[in-house]
């Protein structure tokens, strides 16, 4: 006579544990695209901001030279 004790999960508690796994690579993969999309969004940025920067150092540049330009003609009329 077998007297061990066997615990046998039932079909609800397997069909649970599947649906658990099934639930964490989800999130898993859930997490994964939204840092994904989180760094290329970060990188756009970052794009837009060096473009942005150099239109702004370009512009500088031209203000300064019509300064100058602005200054000599009104330092030869002194």
């Amino acid at each position: 006579m077998n007297t061990t004790l066997t615990a046998s999960r039932s079909t609800a508690q397997q069909a649970a544990a599947g649906a658990g796994r099934l639930q964490e690579r989800l999130a898993r993969r859930a997490g994964l695209a939204l840092l994904a999309w989180s760094r290329a969004a970060a990188a756009r940025r970052a794009r837009t901001e060096l473009a942005r920067t150099a239109g702004l150092q370009h512009q500088a540049g031209r203000l300064r030279e019509e300064n100058f330009t602005t200054l000599a003609l009104v330092a030869r009329t002194l």
